[in-house]
């Protein structure tokens, strides 16, 4: 079995940065040792490792025997200004459906989702939500992460406020995360903005 090649086209999987294939004294793989950065879940870059070794060599393996390492990346680390921004909002009724689209935008990069619905108003909140989280995984290169779990309007000093809660599983973890925006002459505005509210305070976990 030709390690070299193996090991060639296995760094050319997407977030790995590193890889060495360990042979018992049969030839047979007894060990994969990958470093990868924290752009992809662990089970994304697996799945890729499988494929590659399956279609190019031939070779099935125990996911057991593929260990992962992920590290920062000194070029993320860097990233002086790690905030996404809702650059727009748009919203298509058909009907008793709707379609929700999402932009988002960082040093002038879009990001862009969009999801549609059943047009109730409990429901809208919800696209609006999981559209604006799906493009946040777009800009983090991560694939379903977040869940949007619920919205509520609450009363501050007379100040009206748009509170959300996230909940999200990465890398093993489950967390819960939460975001607040001051609603203005557009709640669904506010509640994008409180859904950004709340993965900014976390962006450089999901990129990192």
């Amino acid at each position: 079995m030709n390690v070299e090649s193996m090991e060639s086209y296995l760094k050319k999987i997407r977030s790995v940065q590193g890889c060495k294939v360990v042979l018992d004294d049969q030839e047979n793989i007894e060990e994969i040792h990958i470093v990868s950065d924290l752009k992809r879940n662990p089970k994304q870059i697996l799945r890729d490792i499988e494929a590659i070794l399956i279609s190019e060599f031939d070779v099935t393996i125990d996911y057991k025997k593929v260990s992962i390492a992920q590290i920062k990346s000194d070029v993320i680390q860097n990233d002086g200004d790690p905030r996404l921004k809702l650059k727009s909002l748009e919203f298509n009724n058909n009907d008793s459906n709707v379609e929700v689209r999402v932009v988002l935008e960082k040093s002038g990069q879009a990001y862009e989702s969009s999801m549609s619905g059943v047009n109730t108003s409990s429901n809208i909140n919800r696209i609006l939500g999981n559209t604006v989280l799906r493009a946040v995984e777009n800009h983090c290169e991560i694939e379903d992460v977040f869940v949007f779990e619920d919205a509520r309007k609450v009363s501050l000093s007379n100040v009206e406020i748009m509170v959300v809660s996230i909940s999200s599983r990465y890398n093993g973890r489950e967390e819960v995360y939460t975001g607040s925006a001051k609603i203005g002459s557009d709640p669904r505005e506010a509640l994008a903005r409180a859904t950004m509210d709340a993965i900014n305070r976390h962006i450089l976990q999901l990129t990192n």
